[in-house]
């Protein structure tokens, strides 16, 4: 009886690769625009610019990097030996990214902050295109996809709150320059590096599924097949709104605190604290909703509420009470926890039934798919912030808690409350077109089974 209420080892193990990815990203999104704007000087679009350039390598890498671990043999599996590789390397690239040296070109200093970007994003796609194939790989089970994914919704949460709250904290309690920040780094690299070697030797005895088919497939063939999975292109499309929706919101989460509620970065602590738990608080919840109402429709519930919870912070102000501030932050925990399990599991659904219509297990492929409309979206969610700031008139030559024209205090709020509650909206409109469960699944012929 007790085991019914003890973690699988496997799947926790799994898990705490997120805590590795999303600190990672999550810094990125909530630190490093302001760093490089607030901190180093940088011009708000030229800075936004940068993060998103690097992300174009990602059109080339992702793809590349699913097929290579789709086609890996190995006695380690597809997906692990490169889990391994690649977490040495995300440490390396988040102490590079915080830690910059000093420049008399402003040229040299942009060449060098892209290359380091460029890193990060080879890095983590070397870890995240095999890590989010893996529960694919794990298990054929409908129900028990989204058992998995509350784990990475667990992790999920705790990185956002580890690379935007804890680092924010450091980085405010060591005074918020140039050296604060790249202990910021160093804190980072080291969180990542050990969350991902802990998923690397926990699912050593995961279930590990072999190649079918692809030695006479090609990548352009493999490519063209998700075109006649409808299912997964529509969930594509609302991926790509969510990124953004996430991209934007966080990037302007510390511009927000600190320019509009005037807190400083230490008020993502108790912002991350009440996000946090919620989310954590509401993961039972949601997967029991899920199991009444379906995935589909816990989906839309939680994005009109997650709707209501982004656009009340347009009427947030710096006299507002504490409580108010917490309770808000804990309506986006408590809706994001439901969004990530069902969007997350209905991923591995498309990609069953992608396996169901091809005959083909290119899971690292899906799985490059959906991480470069992620990490695509993340880049393009500080080049639309900066973009906005810049044409709303930010000044960047002024000190980084210093007073902001109201223009600019506008802008920050469209990147914090209305751009991210509208595409809430979009979500669940998009979400209309979705229609997948698990009966079509199971109705679906094995095309592998055929052949």
């Amino acid at each position: 009886m007790i085991r019914k209420f003890l973690p699988d080892p496997i799947h926790l193990s799994w898990g705490f690769g997120t805590l590795g990815t999303v600190s990672m990203i999550n810094s990125l999104t909530t630190l490093y625009l302001f760093f490089l704007v607030s901190v180093i000087g940088i011009d708000p679009a030229m800075a936004g610019t940068l993060i998103f350039v690097s992300k174009i390598f990602d059109i080339v890498s992702d793809p590349v990097m699913g097929w290579i671990s789709d086609r890996t043999h190995t006695r380690w599996g597809r997906r692990r030996p490169y889990l391994f590789g690649s977490s040495f390397l995300c440490g390396t690239a988040m102490v590079l990214l915080f830690n910059l040296p000093e420049f008399e070109s402003s040229f040299w200093q942009a060449a060098y902050i892209e290359f380091v970007l460029l890193f990060f994003a080879l890095a983590l796609t070397t870890f995240n295109v095999p890590y989010l194939a893996m529960p694919a790989d794990m298990t054929d089970n409908y129900t028990e996809r989204s058992t998995i994914m509350s784990y990475r919704a667990l992790f999920m949460v705790i990185g956002t709150f580890t690379g935007g709250a804890i680092a924010g904290l450091i980085a405010g309690n060591l005074g918020g320059d140039q050296e604060a920040y790249g202990m910021v780094g160093w804190f980072l690299a080291a969180v990542a590096f050990v969350s991902m070697m802990i998923c690397v030797i926990g699912t050593r005895k995961s279930r590990v599924l072999e190649a079918v088919k692809h030695e006479s497939v090609g990548l352009s063939a493999q490519l063209n097949f998700f075109l006649i999975n409808k299912p997964f292109m529509v969930l594509g499309g609302i991926k790509v709104v969510q990124f953004l929706q996430l991209a934007v919101g966080g990037t302007a989460t510390l511009f927000f605190f600190v320019q509009v509620l005037q807190k400083g970065e230490q008020a993502l602590l108790p912002f991350g604290l009440s996000y946090m738990a919620a989310s954590l608080l509401s993961i039972p919840l949601w997967l029991q909703v899920i199991k009444r109402l379906g995935k589909r429709e816990t989906f839309m519930a939680g994005l009109l509420l997650q709707a209501l919870a982004f656009m009340s912070w347009a009427f947030s102000s710096p006299v507002e009470a504490d409580w108010i501030f917490l309770l808000r932050a804990a309506a986006l925990g408590g809706t994001i926890s439901g969004i990530v399990i069902c969007g997350q599991s209905m991923i591995l659904d498309v990609v069953e039934y992608d396996r169901r219509l091809s005959g083909l297990h290119r899971e690292g492929l899906a799985s490059a798919a959906f991480s470069f409309l992620e990490k695509t979206m993340y880049a393009a969610g500080p080049l639309l912030l900066g973009l906005l700031l810049s044409a709303y008139g930010f000044d960047n030559t002024l000190p980084r808690d210093a007073a902001q024209p109201e223009s600019a205090l506008f802008a920050i709020t469209l990147g914090m409350a209305w751009i991210p509650g509208v595409c809430s909206v979009f979500m669940f409109i998009g979400l209309l077109f979705y229609h997948l469960d698990e009966e079509k699944i199971e109705a679906t012929p094995d095309a592998a089974l055929q052949s």
